[in-house]
């Protein structure tokens, strides 16, 4: 379903924490560690592909973290066999009423991922340098890339994320505000930066797509908390579509 920005690590190299669905649809989980740059170019999953792997409980006692073992991990479909239809559906049993009922889950039962949906109109994108962002949000994505693996040619590194993306908004009339740890925001905004050639152009195409367009389709955010900060929600994926989650479940109730 998603993939957070990599982390670096000195036993790994550099992992990459997913939230994924099983496929029989009854468990969202965290999956980790994983170090995707490693993993053979055919498994590289992408959202919603159908990917097998061998997976056990991970020490880590939020309930959904799961260790991986890397070896396993075999893509077998592509996501984009799912209709737009499947896909809301998987997602959809995960939809807490609010941010403040699924942290109510967490101190309750320890939920530490669950999918939320902001308010309509009351999303404000926000870029700001990472350096002048606030210091929690520093201190999530303070990235180092200096890591080497002695056994294998060291990966190129990532470029270290110059901006933070943020999202003010309301839930359930709450207001809140998450900076947004998905990889998918930083790569886009590296992928603007190279075909517009200039920041300034880059910052004003991610304002207009992730400002404008993204929130005008079903936005919902995948939520998760960190091991070192179990309490604390971040948001590590947007979903969105065409198609209105609460309406397919109408649709699937009448028949």
């Amino acid at each position: 379903m998603v993939k957070a920005f990599p982390q670096p690590s000195q036993k790994h190299e550099e992992t990459v924490c997913c939230a994924g669905i099983t496929e029989d649809g009854q468990a969202l989980l965290r999956l980790f560690p994983i170090r995707y740059r490693r993993l053979p170019k055919d498994d590289q999953f992408g959202r919603f592909d159908l990917v097998e792997m061998t997976i056990t409980k991970a020490s880590d006692p939020r309930p959904e973290s799961y260790r991986v073992d890397e070896g396993s991990i075999h893509r077998l479909e592509p996501g984009n066999k799912l209709a737009d239809s499947a896909k809301v559906r998987l997602w959809t049993p995960f939809i807490a009423p609010s941010l403040k009922d699924l942290m109510a889950e967490n101190l309750d039962k320890n939920r530490s991922l669950g999918i939320i949906k902001p308010d309509p109109g009351s999303l404000k994108f926000v870029i700001k340098e990472a350096d002048q962002s606030e210091q929690d949000d520093q201190d999530v994505a303070e990235m180092v890339f200096e890591q080497a693996s002695l056994l294998e040619d060291p990966l190129k590194p990532l470029q270290r994320p110059k901006y933070s993306f943020s999202y003010h908004y309301t839930c359930a009339g709450h207001p809140h505000k998450h900076q947004i740890h998905d990889w998918e925001v930083q790569a886009t905004f590296i992928h603007y930066a190279r075909r517009y050639k200039t920041e300034a152009k880059a910052l004003e195409m991610m304002q207009q797509e992730y400002g404008q367009n993204i929130p005008q389709q079903n936005l919902h955010f995948i939520m998760g908390t960190m091991a070192s900060h179990p309490r604390t929600f971040i948001v590590i994926g947007l979903l969105r579509s065409g198609l209105d989650p609460e309406e397919i479940e109408k649709q699937g109730q009448l028949f």
